[in-house]
């Protein structure tokens, strides 16, 4: 009896840490979901234990935590591989969690610089090989996202594109794959169209996810986002300010990754609208939550950001200190990929950051 009400206890943990989740109460979600962690590991219930580490790795990755989110993900593809635990995660729910592991592991990874990013494509080679074997083909369009998400770091854009069309073809299909939503598809198309250099294609889907009445809050906000990058493209940045602000306002209640990104694309906006001290706030801002969470990645891209304001604004001791910040970031980016593209890019405005010096009375 007691066995069974330790088990109720922690199947409510779990839900309790989701609709936290959801509700964006994060430190009561990673409280709940570490508690249910805790007691499924006390319970010798590997079922109980997945669903408690696939809501505690949920959580880490809302609040940017990627390491975190990662050892859990691991442990789930662990417990999944184990003879000895394998054979009692016969249960539908295990199995949603075990297959969301695998792409959402490749997810994580994708923000670490520690694992070449090539390598990732053999993560989600068995991740197809496992939906094969459990049989849930169905859920192969999150891997086609990942796919897609990883030939776009490597800039193999063709690539990226197809698997994004075809992540959507398959979600469309099969509709009732709750792993990833619709416009979630949507938008990591639109994405990768957009970073192909096809915003005016890339558009329409921001803009459908905008217009589904249905839309979750996660996915309305990043396709606002698309949208202001979109409107950059555009040369519009009167547009683009617009949809950032929608954004932030947004963003603001959903964790401080979310937050990061819609005020870098805020501060690109009033970069480009040429009001250099607003975009100086927007970029200093996303600086420090950047700086909180950590990570090469989302670094690279904010100092780089504010690299550039402050070069425009002739903030020159800001531009030098920060300079050698982007190297690091980029050094470690480039290595990971096995490019020099982001190098490059620094050496630029080293290059700007002198001229600027030479030409200064």
């Amino acid at each position: 009896m007691s066995e069974e009400l330790g088990v109720w206890a922690a199947d409510l943990l779990i839900k309790q840490a989701w609709t936290a989740l959801e509700e964006t109460r994060y430190q009561e979600a990673m409280a709940a979901a570490s508690r249910a962690v805790k007691a499924a590991e006390q319970l010798d219930d590997p079922v109980i234990l997945v669903r408690a580490l696939g809501a505690e790795a949920a959580t880490s990755v809302t609040l940017g935590d990627y390491p975190a989110a990662l050892a859990c993900y691991t442990q789930i593809l662990g417990l999944a591989q184990d003879s000895s635990t394998n054979d009692r995660l016969d249960d539908p729910r295990a199995a949603y969690e075990i297959a969301s592991a695998h792409w959402n592991w490749v997810q994580s990874a994708r923000f670490m610089t520690g694992i070449p990013v090539r390598a990732l494509f053999e993560v989600l080679n068995a991740a197809d090989r496992w939906l094969t074997a459990s049989g849930h083909r169905e859920w192969r369009s999150a891997i086609l996202v990942q796919r897609a998400r990883i030939h776009q770091r490597v800039e193999e854009m063709d690539a990226a594109v197809t698997a994004a069309e075809e992540a959507l073809a398959v979600k469309l299909q099969h509709p009732g794959d709750a792993h990833y939503t619709l416009n979630c598809h949507r938008y990591v198309l639109g994405d990768v169209l957009r970073d192909a250099g096809r915003a005016a294609e890339a558009a329409p889907h921001y803009q459908a996810i905008v217009d589904d009445p249905n839309a979750e809050s996660m996915d309305r906000r990043v396709a606002h986002e698309g949208l202001a990058w979109c409107a950059l493209a555009a040369d519009d940045p009167a547009a683009a300010r617009r949809e950032a602000r929608t954004a932030v306002l947004m963003a603001e209640s959903q964790g401080d990754d979310a937050l990061c990104d819609s005020l870098e694309v805020l501060a690109k906006a009033f970069q480009a609208d040429g009001d250099l001290e607003e975009a100086r706030q927007a970029a200093a801002r996303s600086l420090e939550l950047a700086g909180r969470m950590g990570g090469h990645y989302r670094l690279y891209s904010v100092v780089q950001l504010t690299v550039d304001v402050a070069l425009d604004q002739h903030d020159l001791d800001t531009a030098r200190q920060l300079l050698a910040e982007l190297d690091e970031h980029a050094a470690a980016i480039d290595a990971s990929i096995g490019s020099t593209t982001l190098t490059h890019e620094t050496a630029q405005r080293r290059q700007r950051l002198a001229e600027l010096e030479e030409a200064a009375p």
